[in-house]
């Protein structure tokens, strides 16, 4: 801002603090405008899977992206079932990091999801962050009871479940394309299974005084499975494990009943966080 303001003047210079598109119509030809945009590392699903660290994950980048949402009503943010989003994805001249500040962007490109999409997507996304938090060397276990709480503690109208019953319901899914449903399905399998892998992990790391988080988390999940059997209409379960551990209540482990349906693989999204 102040290379800018030092060659046009502080009064000439104007920020555009979102993400959406500008009509340059709609600009004041005497101002100068920098447009601010928070961006994230954009991998293939190769690619993504390809680099296992930190480190790698934010080194030698070249691909960019960010997310504008929009409904087509007009506003910026509605329900689930009418949030879209609009995905860009920049590709630079030079790799980050780099000896300059700045590089040019060479490319950009941009698609637009509709509001299953979105689902689809978003839920993509959480199954690949569990996992990766689960197969980490080191665990970060407060990355995890962060991810743990905003897929299994969530409130009614929020998070997952309102992606479940805003598309997954019957009534609901017959207004969208049957490969989508059935993709966006087996990916709330996924989400579950992710999800009781992730409390199992997150089990073995606690200490006494987590015990009864991890209790009221477990209980959360199970309410959650039930729900989602209902909302999908078919058995999603937990049973019992007979032997206790010490100190814990019984723990729980899936039995996801996958339909017989070739659905492929949830994508994996490259969505790294920054």
């Amino acid at each position: 801002m102040k290379l800018y303001a030092d060659k046009f003047g502080i009064d000439n210079v104007k920020i555009i603090q979102d993400s959406n598109k500008v009509n340059p119509k709609d600009l004041d030809p005497k101002y100068a405008y920098i447009q601010v945009t928070y961006v994230t590392p954009f991998f293939e699903e190769k690619e993504a899977e390809d680099r296992k660290t930190d480190f790698e994950m934010h080194h030698n980048i070249n691909r960019f992206v960010f997310e504008t949402p929009f409904t087509l009503s007009g506003k910026k943010h509605g329900g689930v079932e009418e949030q879209c989003k609009r995905r860009t994805i920049l590709t630079t001249s030079h790799l980050f990091p780099y000896v300059k500040k700045r590089i040019q962007v060479i490319s950009q490109t941009s698609t637009e999801l509709n509001p299953i999409e979105v689902a689809i997507d978003e839920m993509s996304k959480k199954v690949t962050e569990l996992n990766q938090l689960c197969t980490m060397e080191e665990v970060d276990m407060i990355r995890l009871q962060l991810k743990l709480q905003g897929s299994v503690s969530v409130k009614v109208n929020a998070g997952p479940m309102a992606y479940a019953r805003a598309f997954l319901e019957e009534t609901n899914a017959k207004r969208y394309p049957d490969n989508q449903v059935k993709l966006l399905k087996e990916i709330f399998r996924q989400f579950a299974e992710a999800c009781g892998h992730a409390l199992d992990v997150n089990e073995r790391l606690i200490k006494e005084d987590q015990f009864e988080y991890q209790g009221e988390m477990k209980s959360h999940y199970k309410d959650m499975l039930s729900e989602l059997s209902v909302v999908m209409n078919e058995q999603i379960a937990y049973k019992e494990d007979s032997a206790k551990q010490p100190g814990m209540e019984r723990t729980y482990s899936r039995v996801i009943h996958r339909a017989s349906s070739s659905v492929p693989a949830a994508p994996t999204p490259a969505h790294p966080d920054a």
